[in-house]
């Protein structure tokens, strides 16, 4: 794994503070030396915005509605999350092409379509 590629896992726990010390300086140095890393970065702090703004509009369900969902989903499973099938849907939507895997996409969250890269741009290993 090159250095580019171990940096970008860094970023999102770099965005959110959540990275030893080390770690932290470490993504600040090669940040410091690399334009690829550093659009990687602004657009990992872009979404974190996005996301962010679009809870903050959706404002929450009223007291009434809360009591009615907690009481009628307490002890229940509400959700579960298989990584075999989330895997498999993502092979489906990235190709490989010319040495590079393009991924384009967007995440709707609430209601809100949130862009999560540019239009025409590809991600791949340098």
């Amino acid at each position: 794994m090159n250095e580019c590629t171990s940096i970008r896992e860094l970023i999102p726990w770099y965005v959110n503070g959540s990275l030893s010390v080390d770690e932290a300086r470490e993504v600040a140095a090669h940040l410091s030396q690399c334009e690829r890393c550093r659009n990687e970065l602004t657009q990992v702090m872009r979404l974190n915005v996005e996301v962010r703004l679009a809870f903050d509009e959706f404002g929450g369900a009223s007291a009434e509605v809360r009591k009615e969902v907690l009481g009628q989903t307490a002890g229940k499973t509400l959700a579960s999350f298989n990584m075999g099938s989330f895997l498999l849907g993502f092979s489906f939507g990235a190709s490989y092409q010319k040495g590079r895997v393009p991924i384009r996409g967007d995440l709707k969250l609430l209601g809100r379509k949130i862009r999560l890269i540019s239009p025409h741009k590809e991600a791949h290993d340098e």
